[in-house]
């Protein structure tokens, strides 16, 4: 078992770095508003929604802690790596392991009741499992980076079916949208490693582009900012595909067809990234043979405006910043209504990444830095 909280994106920025290197890589609208106040303007038919560091709303999301799942009678946690979790509409939670490289199934109570994944290149195996989505109560989907194909099972682990993304070098992260995926894809532009966030149709071709980000190839000295290429995106409950680029405070709402219709802006107060920080970064990140990451990277002195993001059932917009809480491991979330006002700030613990059927689910660490899944009572009042 680990004892240290990998985060997802750098278990994936580094070995792709690698692979780059060593396959041949080397060769806006304003407004002003009075304290407390949200302002909406548009322009060219996209709505521009202004938020000012406190929230305009009124409700309160009241937390109650219920179940701890994971942890072992002896100590520890069953899990070793988690890459991500899911939550049938029964409650049942489903997680990936992605250092065991098997799927963990658990009832509503937290009792682990299966678990299953094979590794290796034949059907339904995997070799690097990074992602993982329901599809339905009866499906999920892993997105195994090894092999560079998108594994289909039921949750008896029998094999659905599959898709190859072979033709692309890497997809960083896919969301399958009815057949369709939308995904970060890393290739070469110029002379810079890009990272295009695009939706493709079910043979990956691509059928829009949201964004590129770019980094140039970390050869000859060449030192890089891993901030400049991070980013995220969601799906909302009716298929518009939410993004950001994370550095900035702004968030950018795209229809399923990929036009632009809303961005929505926060004032926030950069946090300092330290040196003891930037160390804990380098600790967390794989070793790599024959690559030196303290030489290649170089952090900057601030960390970026937001960390994730994920909608609820009533596309309610969470995200999670980079601001510390009050308590030990917990940070200040900005809760966004399906408008994108900004209607409720809190502290939470760990990493918040689901809130359904009126439960809020997190990735919390032990003392120990031991990972669990924690699962709260989730009142709106």
């Amino acid at each position: 078992m680990i004892k240290k909280e990998l985060r997802l994106r750098w278990l994936i920025l580094v070995p792709v770095l690698v692979v780059a290197l060593v396959s041949g890589f080397s060769t806006q609208a304003s407004a002003t508003t009075a304290k407390g106040v949200t302002k909406i303007a548009n322009k060219a038919a996209v709505q521009i929604v202004e938020n000012k560091a406190k929230p305009a709303g009124t409700e309160k999301l009241i937390l109650t802690k219920e179940i701890t799942i994971g942890k072992l009678q002896e100590g520890g946690s069953i899990f070793n790596g988690l890459g991500g979790a899911e939550v049938t509409s029964d409650g049942h939670i489903i997680a990936l392991d992605s250092k065991d490289k098997k799927i963990k199934i658990f009832d509503a109570a937290g009792q682990k009741l299966k678990e299953f994944g094979q590794e290796g290149q034949g059907p339904g195996e995997w070799t690097s499992p990074i992602v993982l989505q329901l599809i339905s109560d009866r499906e999920i989907m892993v997105s195994d980076a090894g092999n560079r194909k998108l594994v289909y099972l039921d949750l008896e682990g029998k094999m659905l079916k599959e898709v190859s993304y072979a033709k692309k070098l890497a997809m960083m992260k896919i969301i399958d949208c009815g057949g369709q995926y939308v995904g970060c894809e890393m290739g070469m532009e110029g002379n810079s490693i890009a990272y295009t966030i695009a939706k493709y149709d079910p043979e990956f071709n691509q059928l829009f582009k949201i964004d590129t980000l770019l980094m140039p190839v970390p050869v000859g000295g060449t030192r890089i900012n891993p901030f400049d290429i991070i980013y995220e995106f969601c799906l909302d409950n009716r298929g518009n595909i939410i993004y950001s680029r994370l550095s900035t405070y702004e968030i950018k709402y795209f229809t399923p067809a990929g036009q632009l219709f809303r961005i929505v802006r926060k004032e926030y107060k950069p946090q300092s990234l330290t040196e003891k920080d930037k160390e804990e970064m380098f600790k967390q990140m794989p070793e790599t043979t024959g690559v030196n990451l303290r030489e290649m990277f170089d952090f900057p002195d601030k960390y970026p405006a937001i960390s994730d993001f994920f909608v609820d059932e009533l596309d309610r917009l969470y995200v999670r910043t980079n601001e510390k809480g009050k308590a030990k491991d917990s940070y200040l979330i900005d809760i966004f209504s399906p408008e994108g006002k900004l209607i409720y700030r809190c502290e939470i613990a760990g990493t918040p990444f689901l809130v359904k059927n009126g439960k809020l689910y997190t990735i919390e660490k032990d003392e120990e830095g031991y990972q669990y899944i924690c699962r709260y009572q989730a009142t709106w009042k």
